[in-house]
């Protein structure tokens, strides 16, 4: 089977390494059993968060602690006493892999909206990269709200803007494999990424020390009559104000910032130098009818060099 073998591949180019699923459960009973069968069939401890779920949630919870024969020891379950959000719960995942002696953490939602198939190549990946984040780049499906997927795209660029880089694909992705010693160091600054706000700017935190990230492709499905705790106007407000917040702490970086990404900034400086040029200016604006001008071969030739010199 090839996920077997990426399972087994992870697992002897990484030997040092030890890497347990968290998977922050609100009101998910319906889904979270297939989650964690899942997980279990790759060879996962799973630890779950009951971030205050309601009567039924709890008792699927429970029932799937105890099922030895179907999901193994494996499993562990923390319990919050009420609801305090999805960053929350993950951070409080975190902290008991850690005590559990994890290297890596495997974070996954527990709607089922995540493609699983992934696990192996980001298991054999984070094997190969043991210091990196292998993060999620969204593959929507078409049953994706539009209000949310704008709500990503403006994610995106502000993620860019606050990182002066594009190395994060999925800033709201909650699909990532973490190494540990790298969030440990980081959360006690997330004190007010308590909600949906987490996974965007974890992101950014870890971009800020400069951690590597590998961007995976995961499918986003959204089945009909499925459960999505995230609130379009509430936590994108949030969200927003989050990156307000977290502009300020890009100013005060940005020497570091400039000097990690200056190829970047000097392709940019070179293109815009080159259109705002005086002999370039005056070739597009006041030279004579037909001086200044290009045959369509030469245009041709010249958006060829253009392609060349694409910023990606």
């Amino acid at each position: 089977m090839p996920a077997k073998e990426a399972v087994k591949r992870g697992r002897v180019a990484g030997m040092k390494t030890k890497t347990v699923a968290v998977v922050p459960v609100y009101n998910h009973g319906e889904t979270v059993g297939d989650v964690v069968a899942t997980l279990r069939g790759y060879g996962l401890p799973v630890i779950l968060v009951d971030d205050g779920s309601d009567t039924f949630t709890a008792r699927i919870l429970d029932t799937i602690v105890s099922t030895k024969q179907a999901f193994g020891t494996s499993v562990k379950l923390v319990r919050l006493p009420e609801n305090r959000g999805k960053g929350a719960a993950v951070m409080t995942g975190i902290h008991s892999a850690y005590g559990y002696g994890a290297s890596h953490v495997l974070q996954v939602d527990a709607d089922g909206q995540h493609g699983l198939e992934v696990v192996p190549r980001f298991l054999d990946a984070s094997a190969q990269n043991p210091d990196a984040i292998i993060a999620g780049s969204p593959l929507y499906d078409a049953m994706v709200p539009c209000l949310r997927f704008y709500a990503s795209r403006l994610a995106l660029v502000l993620v860019w803007i606050n990182t002066l880089s594009r190395r994060i694909a999925g800033p709201m992705c909650g699909f990532r494999l973490y190494p540990l010693t790298k969030m440990m160091a980081i959360l006690p600054t997330m004190t007010h990424a308590r909600h949906m706000n987490f996974d965007s700017e974890i992101a950014v935190r870890l971009d800020w020390e400069n951690v590597p990230f590998v961007n995976l492709p995961v499918a986003i499905r959204y089945p009909l009559g499925g459960l999505s705790h995230f609130r379009v106007v509430r936590d994108s407000l949030r969200i927003l104000a989050m990156h307000v917040r977290l502009f300020f702490g890009m100013i005060r970086r940005l020497p570091d910032l400039l000097s990690r990404h200056q190829d970047l900034f000097s392709r940019y400086s070179g293109l815009l130098s080159r259109r705002f040029h005086p002999d370039h200016r005056a070739g597009e604006e006041g030279s004579p009818p037909g001086v200044g001008k290009t045959s369509p071969e030469d245009r041709k030739t010249q958006g060829q060099g253009k392609g060349g010199a694409r910023i990606s």
